[in-house]
């Protein structure tokens, strides 16, 4: 196990970023970039690596997420498939292990062209077909073949479990799992989980018992609970109106405390996860370097 960060908050050059993190003892970077920047091209890929490992670090993971591959208007799902598969190639050429993905979000139908999050039962109505209609004819079809493609390539693909994706649980991680690919695997972060009320140990114990866990995110949540009571959980309030929403991310620490985060720690290191815990500090109101150095901190204190 070991301290790695998140670059897709840093707008800043890599060289810049790469340099503040060197000094917090980050050992790799999980790095979001643009594949066709060095895909296919082996003086650039040589030059990323060794600006990286001249900071004594290494990438663990290239990130996708944030697209939409199984989206309901065909131009839309193209783009993002074209991307993920590049970065596989990228990673492969790289030799970088793990690639990161949302599950992404189907329509209700195939006459939709709106992704359709379908998140409980009632009313009741047509939402138990929406849901077959989602798995059965686009996500299992896709990412089975998606499994196939990256095993092909030697790397691993890490999806985030995140709200308003099909995949927004361990559970749903799992059924996707045993329904595609073995290179089909977990991306857990407790920020994401606890907005759910899921809890991160359970969830670790659960994706480890399956060797679904291939990557470990660290943000944090803060909840607002007078805001909360009113509004609940799902709330449309933008995210930089801080003070008047029912929950905001923050830097790790500052949503749950240490105890929490010795917690989940302690489960990795019993599971057997060898891999990155991965500071992802985005939509915070702290300012980003500061946030991360507190995080990294805090996270460098009780990693094993």
């Amino acid at each position: 196990m070991h301290l790695a960060v998140q670059t897709l908050p840093f707008d800043e050059p890599l060289e810049s970023t790469l340099t503040f993190l060197s000094e917090l003892g980050v050992e790799s970077v999980d790095w979001r970039c643009e594949p066709e920047e060095y895909l296919d091209d082996s003086d650039a890929q040589a030059a990323l690596l060794e600006t990286v490992a001249n900071h004594e670090m290494d990438i663990c993971m290239l990130g996708v997420t944030g697209y939409n591959p199984l989206h309901p208007v065909a131009e839309r799902a193209d783009a993002a498939d074209e991307r993920l598969r590049e970065t596989i190639r990228l990673a492969d050429q790289l030799g970088i292990e793990t690639v990161s993905a949302f599950s992404g979000l189907p329509g209700g139908g195939p006459s939709d062209r709106t992704p359709n999050w379908v998140a409980t039962p009632i009313p009741p109505g047509d939402q138990h077909d929406f849901v077959e209609y989602q798995w059965e004819d686009v996500a299992i079809p896709y990412w089975r073949d998606i499994g196939e493609y990256a095993d092909d390539h030697g790397v691993d693909v890490a999806i985030e479990i995140h709200v308003n994706t099909l995949v927004n649980s361990p559970a749903t991680l799992r059924k996707l799992r045993d329904a595609t690919h073995d290179r089909i695997g977990g991306y857990l972060d407790p920020g994401h989980l606890w907005l759910q009320d899921i809890d991160p140990v359970a969830s670790i114990r659960y994706l480890a018992a399956d060797d679904a866990l291939f990557h470990v995110e660290a943000s944090d949540v803060r909840r607002h609970e007078a805001t909360q009571a009113i509004k609940g959980t799902w709330d449309m309030t933008p995210l930089d109106d801080v003070e008047d929403r029912p929950w905001v991310f923050c830097p790790v620490g500052y949503g749950h405390d240490e105890g929490s985060w010795r917690d989940i720690v302690s489960t990795l290191d019993r599971v057997g996860y060898d891999g990155p815990v991965s500071i992802q500090q985005l939509n915070t109101p702290e300012p980003l370097h500061e946030g991360v150095r507190k995080s990294a901190a805090l996270l460098d204190r009780i990693m094993f």
